[in-house]
């Protein structure tokens, strides 16, 4: 990630401390300390993605162009609250997108919900109801967000499972719940009997028929997938405590053709009639497609049943659109439960941790000691994105990335006034928020020299965030005010 725990805290502790040097600056033993520290001037990261280019082609003739009102850095603070509540300047909530509580033995609570100052926190614990299954349920945390997707659309989510045999899932949900893609599904921890399904994350879609209720998701063994060398993407990425994120990203690029993308590489293609799987562990990609009999998949040992039409080292999506066009069977909707349409609904992005009914039917349910354990009970989001493809070019850049030089702001902590250097000449919405989330003020300023001066009078002391928001990037930079 770009920003770690670590990393923040360690910023954070140098703002306070040229703060509390700030304070007591009339002493000599400080004076030369605290001159350097205030004339260097700091660059400081914009968004924790902004390195990171998008994985995804965005086509001919496009660019991809960041939805700030869905993607969140989440370098902020939000306290859990048994309230429902809008946080990250109202992008969120802190529960599913209607009243449902959850699947199985979840029982979503808005207190399982926090934002740490770098992380989108979920917390699990023991819920002593019986009601759902007749035994004893799962609290845990499920965020929705306010701003809804349609394709073409990609969205990407840093993410740290948590190491419990619980779900750890990023979603997309239509409204009315008939539409599904998982950016992500992980069963991160090995215990309970999980260890089969700890080492795979799970990239699938879901049509549904609500009533009666019916659902559809491809069921072939390469949905589940895997890394070399990873047994437990729990254990993986929890690292003795120095935890890893894992970045997942879905391309949804039509109502017939996904792309899912894991730390940056594509693994896994839907397309029409067929399947592409990059298979980690045999370093090849594997193209299939569906079989069916007198109208019901077919199935064996447990899976649905494919034929494999050719392997690869490298993705073709020629091959591909070949293997679609031998089948006669849709993998994204092969029972037309939407109509012949596919995929074609706006979806809400949908962040939780739950306990799945089929795990606890299989004893595969975490202990006492499992949910009272913060090495094991807590799933984390670094970051999430969103983007789309426009019309535009970009020259020499081969990841279709705009490519923009981070801005320098100076002096660090602030008094009255904040000057920014290296702004690419152009018009930007400046919004200051403060470390909740709130927005403190908003205006917008025409670039032109690529220097700006910030006025900082009205605000009180304390650490802020200073947004530039333009058509073309976004910067996000931390600022200290003290007098």
């Amino acid at each position: 990630m770009a920003l770690d725990i670590s990393t923040f805290f360690v910023t954070y502790f140098l703002e306070m401390l040229l703060i509390s040097l700030t304070k007591y600056y009339h002493m000599n033993f400080f004076k030369p300390l605290l001159t350097i520290a205030v004339c260097i001037p700091f660059t400081l990261a914009a968004q924790d993605w902004e390195n990171i280019p998008v994985p995804a082609k965005a086509g001919s003739g496009k660019v991809w162009e960041l939805q700030e009102a869905a993607s969140d850095d989440f370098n902020y603070i939000f306290e859990a609250t048994k309230d429902s509540t809008d946080f990250g300047d109202k992008k969120w909530y802190n529960f599913y997108h209607n009243g449902w509580d959850g699947p199985g033995t979840t029982y979503w609570q808005y207190d399982h919900v926090s934002v740490d100052g770098s992380d989108l926190v979920f917390n699990s614990s023991r819920n002593k109801s019986t009601v759902k299954m007749g035994v004893e349920g799962i609290n845990a945390g499920c965020v929705t967000g306010t701003s809804r997707v349609k394709y073409p659309v990609f969205v990407e989510a840093s993410i740290s499972v948590a190491d419990i045999s619980l779900a750890s899932d990023v979603w997309l949900l239509s409204p009315d719940d008939t539409q599904e893609i998982d950016i992500i599904e992980c069963y991160g921890g090995a215990d309970n009997g999980n260890q089969f399904f700890a080492q795979f994350i799970h990239l699938s879609h879901h049509s549904f028929i609500r009533v009666p209720f019916t659902d559809y998701q491809p069921r072939d063994a390469n949905s589940w997938w895997g890394r070399e060398g990873v047994s437990s993407w729990g254990e993986y990425l929890w690292n003795d405590g120095d935890r890893k994120y894992v970045q997942t990203g879905v391309y949804w690029i039509s109502p017939f053709h996904f792309e899912y993308y894991i730390d940056g590489k594509l693994v896994r293609v839907v397309y029409n009639n067929a399947f592409a799987t990059y298979k980690d562990k045999e370093n090849e990609w594997s193209y299939t497609y569906p079989t069916m009999t007198d109208g019901e998949l077919d199935f064996t040992n447990g899976y649905q049943t494919v034929v494999e039409y050719s392997k690869g080292s490298t993705y073709s999506f020629q091959t591909l659109k070949e293997a679609s066009d031998l089948s006669e069977v849709e993998v994204i909707d092969p029972f037309k439960y939407q109509s012949g349409n596919g995929f074609f609904k706006e979806m809400d992005i949908i962040i939780n941790v739950e306990s799945q009914n089929w795990h606890v039917a299989a004893g595969r349910t975490p202990t006492n000691a499992e949910l009272n354990d913060p090495s094991k009970n807590i799933m984390k989001v670094d970051w999430l994105r969103v983007y789309k493809p426009v019309e535009g070019t970009v020259v020499g850049l081969e990841n279709d990335l705009q490519e923009q030089a981070i801005p320098t702001i100076y002096p660090i902590p602030v008094n009255n006034t904040l000057f920014l250097e290296d702004v690419a000449t152009d018009r930007y919405d400046i919004i200051t928020y403060d470390l909740q989330g709130q927005v403190i003020d908003k205006k917008q300023q025409l670039f032109i020299d690529g220097k700006y001066r910030h006025n900082t009078e009205s605000l009180s002391e304390g650490v802020y965030l200073l947004k530039l928001v333009s058509e073309k990037v976004t910067h996000s930079l931390k600022f200290v005010v003290n007098r």
